[in-house]
């Protein structure tokens, strides 16, 4: 792989994914990073003063694809690439809405032009619904981003079967299925802002949060 590692690239970056990026933490706990910090994450600025280092941190912070990372921006996607969040999916409709909503915010956080949401099964739109709209807006990569939380069967097999079948009609378009959302140290103050509001809530100090409200499942039993 022949790309560099920007020197404003957010490091936080590399552990969105329960895979290769998560590797640098979990090699730091073995003393094979000595520029880890307490919170898990390496110090760009220590490690690209030792060339070793620098390396690895190169070859793992690039999102891989036939050129070597040439031509892209700092967090490795531009404006040729479409992503797809995938879901499950599910026969209630108020889960599947979420899903938009959440895209949405995404789109708004990142900044990136093309992005769609998908199910993998039981609604619509398809995988492959998804595909076709990303490479329509111009995208001749796509990525398929799994919000699962940890890699199970839906990550090893179906996923990547059916986005392989969703590119079959686009011989010209590259793709890629990333890791799922794993074991990412925000993922904890995500849960535990959850765990906090829901006995809020209980105690009437707080509403019902955006995913119970008007279920009535916030409750004490």
């Amino acid at each position: 792989m022949n790309c560099s590692a920007p020197s404003n690239l957010n490091i936080k970056s590399l552990f969105l994914n329960y895979g290769n990026h998560n590797r640098i933490s979990i090699e730091a706990e073995r003393g094979r990073y000595p520029c880890r910090t307490k919170l898990g994450f390496a110090r760009l600025s220590d490690c690209t003063r030792n060339p070793r280092y620098s390396r690895r941190l190169e070859a793992r912070s690039c999102l891989a694809n036939g050129n070597g990372g040439a031509g892209q921006e700092a967090h490795g996607i531009t404006n040729r690439d479409g992503v797809i969040i995938v879901d499950h999916g599910s026969r209630r409709k108020e889960s599947n809405l979420m899903l938009n909503e959440f895209v949405a915010m995404f789109v708004e956080k990142t900044g990136y032009p093309i992005v769609e949401a998908a199910h993998m099964e039981l609604a619509e739109p398809s995988i492959k619904d998804a595909f076709r709209s990303c490479v329509q807006k111009g995208a001749n990569r796509v990525i398929v981003s799994p919000f699962f939380l940890f890699p199970g069967r839906h990550w090893h097999q179906d996923i990547p079967s059916l986005t392989a079948e969703a590119a079959k009609d686009y011989p010209g378009v590259s793709y890629m299925v990333t890791a799922p959302l794993g074991l990412h140290p925000l993922l904890v103050d995500v849960l535990d802002d959850r765990i906090k509001h829901c006995v809020s809530h209980v105690a009437g100090d707080a509403e019902e949060c955006a995913v119970c409200a008007g279920t009535g499942k916030c409750q004490l039993h």
